[in-house]
């Protein structure tokens, strides 16, 4: 087994991210390859810089195209359902994602409740989607506040979603969009037969190290949000050694194992990321805060939900990337209005890094659309900072 020094492994797992250096614009098909890379994309709401699955993809492929979303899902290419979190999936994988479905009928915290022991509500939404088409819960009277404060048809919405008797059309704005699989999904995919519980989740550990590059063996189950933890996955990573798919190497500094694609060991010490980056914070690459802080040595506490007076960060804070190390944090939001990229305030690690900021604030800028960047806090030489005019 090849031993590592902790920071080849973070270094490496960098760079089979695939983070662009240069400005491009993306392609469908792009997009399409680079969810099927990662196997899920995380969604969500908030589009203070803007929303996490356009950050993570527009990171890796370049700037997007209004209206992405809903195009991937009309492609029939891509699909929402839960993964890491709610996220945007590769098609193609939907057979190994059925067994959530299965076991969200039992316990889930949208089904959990007896909600889907409610069969008049749960009937006449279903009637409703089949002689309408998409509906939502404004067909029903509204959503309600929050997740904890939704409508009973909100919640028989997502709980039917989560499954898999109804499927995400779309999205008006931020709200989904259900119809029946059939509309949603090709044929093709709905016809494939589930894969055994051993395929199954061999596949998903396989794909997880695909997709992370390195993934530490005590948190390949983060990753899919897999159930059973480190028990339950170890006969499946030892099988992928054994056949030769992955293989296993030791990092130097605490004699933790971690998986790497098969014949990429000896690559390890080569790889040099380059190249400043403002990530989302729930950027495939950071969004396990254990794994984050295992090999990077970086604690990143997300702060939206908390009053403002009591955020140490801020509002919406990216980890600020600098080659192989997390170097800072960035409250930033997007002035869209007036086409400006802000940097509200600059929280460093150690040293601060003006070359590093001015580099990822400008690409973000670019991958936005936005001709301008501005900090307002954070570099004791301002003159040094971005300023305008990206």
């Amino acid at each position: 087994m090849r031993e590592i020094a902790l920071a080849q492994a973070g270094g490496y797992a960098v760079a089979m991210q695939g983070y662009l250096t240069r400005r491009r614009r993306a392609t469908f098909d792009d997009v399409v390859a680079c969810i099927e890379r990662l196997g899920c994309v995380q969604i969500d709401a908030i589009s203070t810089v803007d929303r996490t699955q356009r950050l993570v993809l527009a990171a890796r492929c370049g700037r997007l195209e209004p209206g992405l979303h809903d195009a991937l899902l009309r492609s029939g290419r891509v699909y929402e359902y839960w993964a890491h979190e709610a996220c945007l999936l590769p098609t193609r994988d939907h057979r190994f994602h059925r067994a959530r479905m299965r076991l969200y009928r039992e316990r889930h915290w949208i089904t959990g409740s007896r909600l889907l022991e409610d069969a008049p509500l749960r009937d006449a939404i279903l009637a409703t989607a089949r002689e309408r088409g998409p509906i939502s819960a404004r067909d029903f009277g509204g959503a309600g506040q929050g997740y904890w404060e939704w409508t009973p048809a909100k919640r028989m919405l997502d709980g039917l979603w989560s499954i898999g008797e109804l499927a995400i059309a779309g999205r008006s704005g931020v709200e989904r969009l259900y119809d029946l699989p059939e509309r949603v999904l090709p044929d093709t995919v709905l016809g494939e037969p589930d894969p055994p519980e051993t395929e199954r989740l061999r596949e998903l550990v396989r794909r997880t190290v695909l997709a992370r590059g390195l993934a530490r063996e005590a948190r390949l189950y983060d990753y899919y949000r897999l159930e059973g933890g480190r028990a339950r996955l170890q006969p499946h990573a030892d099988a992928l050694v054994a056949d030769g798919l992955c293989e296993r190497v030791s990092i130097a500094e605490t004699g933790e194992t971690a998986l790497v694609p098969a014949g990429q060991a000896e690559l390890i010490e080569a790889a040099t990321p380059r190249g400043a980056h403002l990530l989302s914070p729930f950027d495939n690459l950071i969004w396990d805060r254990t794994e984050l802080r295992a090999l990077w040595g970086f604690d990143h506490a997300l702060e939206i939900y908390k009053p403002a007076p009591k955020r140490v960060w801020g509002y919406y804070v990216l980890p600020l990337l600098d080659g192989a190390e997390v170097v800072g944090r960035v409250d930033a939001k997007a002035d869209r209005k007036a086409g400006t990229m802000r940097a509200l305030r600059v929280h460093w690690e150690r040293r601060q890094r003006p070359r590093a900021l001015r580099e990822a604030l400008a690409r973000l800028a670019w991958l936005l659309g936005l001709p301008d960047t501005e900090v307002h806090d954070g570099l004791r030489d301002q003159g040094d900072s971005c300023g305008a005019g990206t």
